[in-house]
């Protein structure tokens, strides 16, 4: 929860009287809380026929004879390990054999050619459709709609922009940032001529 007249708490709280305790109060009630715990405790003594029983046991336990460590040794069996040797043999002939006989499958040939990369300059093809614009700007003269008249001018604005930057292009090569702005303008202009177009 956040306070709302936090710097006024904190004002009053700075207000209040400093005070300290003598030192030793503190050790007073540190006395008080924590009596020791082994005082309360009842004190009892095992009846004396508890610790001779522990000790007759102990006693016994320790004359008792202790059981002789067996060693037991595994039983010889030849007949066993010679199967089990010629087993092994067996199977690492049946293996070498599996390895050497097995199909490699089909074997891979890689082929490659090398080719002549097309030519990377862009293909200007910015004004092929320069006609189609010029006879929607004449059709949008002779209409008086607002609307129209907007895009036209928003047409006409583009035009312009699209005619500064292929001078540009002309002036310092065909820069990609360049090229990318024109056809950003070419895509513009086109979305207002087919909302012209879908208008007329």
């Amino acid at each position: 929860m956040k306070e709302l007249n936090k710097r006024t708490l904190h004002d009053g709280l700075n207000a209040l009287p400093q005070h300290d305790p003598a030192p030793g109060v503190w050790r007073e009630i540190d006395r008080q809380l924590t009596p020791s715990l082994g005082d309360r405790l009842p004190s009892y003594q095992p009846p004396p026929a508890v610790w001779n029983g522990l000790a007759e046991e102990l006693s016994r336990a320790e004359a008792a004879p202790q059981p002789a460590a067996t060693v037991t040794r595994p039983l010889r069996k030849l007949p066993l390990r010679w199967l089990s040797v010629a087993a092994a043999f067996l199977l690492t002939l049946g293996i070498a054999y599996t390895v050497a006989t097995a199909d490699g499958g089909p074997t891979v040939t890689y082929a490659f050619n090398k080719e002549v990369a097309p030519s990377t300059q862009p293909v200007q093809d910015w004004d092929d459709d320069e006609e189609s614009f010029a006879r929607v700007l004449a059709q949008l003269e002779a209409i008086n709609e607002p609307e129209l008249n907007t895009m036209r001018m928003e047409l006409e604005e583009l035009t312009e922009a699209k005619e500064e930057v292929k001078a540009v292009l002309v002036a310092y090569g065909d820069d990609p940032a360049v090229v990318r702005q024109l056809a950003a303008i070419e895509r513009d202009r086109s979305e207002i001529y087919r909302r012209i177009i879908v208008r007329i």
